[in-house]
């Protein structure tokens, strides 16, 4: 029994062992690739080079002929100044030990490509080097957010309200054909009840019947999860409900705050701009304010008997901030565009109000803005 037990032991202090080596060598990787990294960043060639084995094997595929072409790890150091900082965000993804040898995923991104190093390396006298690496790449695809309420409640009417199906739709459809990323997010996160859905749309039907779009839409992560650097524009879907949960929503402020000072764009149809009435810039200034906009307007909101049951008229309000409001004729598509915010003024205005956006952005990618 006593041996059985000795054997026990030695059997765990052998296993705490090799686990503790394992952690070891990962911090020991993890360095390494931290020194790759880094020295790229920073145009620190002598923290590049320790990174790599003297015989290291480097590959890449030539983006002009396709061929796989070598290169050696004194090469490839040489392609960078010293001192020259270079703008990226470098990831280590993941780090696999075996023994001796490990392998590992580092992600380079750029602002318009982001290259994936495939990493092989060896521990050679208790050091690890990398041994061997090629890369590939991808474009990276811009990324919007959509936001919408999470309030059901049209006031005191004892009827139901949340978001407006359509306004997301034909927003959704020009973002996604143009090849953005979409997310949605709401104050709650989740499921919010809709309506409006018009099945004679094309752009609604087209909505509805794609998975991936209802999937993201009705799991949206709350505002709260949101990382705004994340995002080229953020768009505001309309909706009643808006007027009662985004209006003050600090979340919702703050995000639409950084995007728009990160050079990012910001949209809001129909009753979508009452989540602007009260985002102030770091400067203290109300974002709409001295700015052309509009919104679903005091004559159509009269129109639909709603004006006494909306917590406030939000063409008036937007005046209110410092709004310069240019309304058409009830129901008729009108899109206006001042710098980086595009407003409409209800949901036929929405298609009209993606495409301005989308324009912005493309703009934003060639320098223009």
């Amino acid at each position: 029994m006593k041996k059985i037990f000795l054997m026990f032991c030695l059997m765990m202090c052998s296993t705490v062992l090799f686990a503790q080596q394992d952690q070891s060598d990962t911090e020991l990787i993890r360095a390494t690739l931290n020194n790759y990294i880094e020295g790229k960043i920073n145009g620190d060639t002598a923290r590049l080079s320790s990174a790599f084995h003297p015989h290291a094997d480097l590959r890449y595929r030539d983006f002009n002929t396709g061929k796989l072409m070598p290169f050696s790890s004194s090469e490839y150091v040489k392609g960078f100044r010293p001192g020259r900082k270079i703008n990226f965000i470098g990831k280590i993804i993941s780090i696999d030990v075996a023994g001796h040898a490990a392998q590992a995923k580092v992600e380079i991104q750029y602002p318009a490509v982001t290259y994936v190093d495939y990493v092989n390396l060896l521990k050679i006298d208790d050091e690890w080097a990398i041994a061997s690496k090629v890369l590939s790449s991808y474009p990276v695809r811009k990324k919007v957010l959509f936001v919408i309420t999470s309030h059901d409640q049209l006031g005191n009417s004892g009827r139901k309200t949340g978001f407006h199906l359509g306004e997301v739709a034909q927003a959704y459809k020009p973002f996604y054909d143009a090849g953005y990323d979409i997310d949605f997010a709401s104050p709650k996160g989740g499921k919010t009840h809709s309506y409006g859905a018009d099945m004679n749309n094309a752009a609604d039907v087209w909505f509805i019947q794609n998975r991936e779009a209802t999937g993201k839409l009705f799991n949206a992560s709350k505002l709260s999860e949101i990382v705004p650097k994340k995002y080229d524009a953020v768009y505001f879907a309309g909706g009643h409900g808006v007027m009662w949960d985004l209006v003050n929503d600090s979340a919702s402020e703050m995000i639409t705050r950084t995007i728009y000072e990160n050079n990012g764009v910001v949209g809001a149809v129909c009753h979508g701009p009452a989540a602007l009435t009260n985002v102030k810039l770091s400067n203290g200034r109300f974002l709409i304010q001295g700015k052309v906009l509009t919104s679903f307007t005091n004559k159509e909101e009269r129109e639909i008997e709603l004006d006494k049951v909306v917590p406030f008229l939000l063409q008036d309000e937007l005046q209110k901030k410092g709004g310069m409001f240019k309304p058409l004729a009830n129901w008729q598509s009108n899109v206006q565009v001042d710098q980086r915010l595009v407003t409409g003024q209800n949901p036929a205005s929405t298609g009209k109000l993606a495409e301005e956006m989308i324009r912005l952005l493309k703009n934003k990618s060639l320098g223009r803005n």
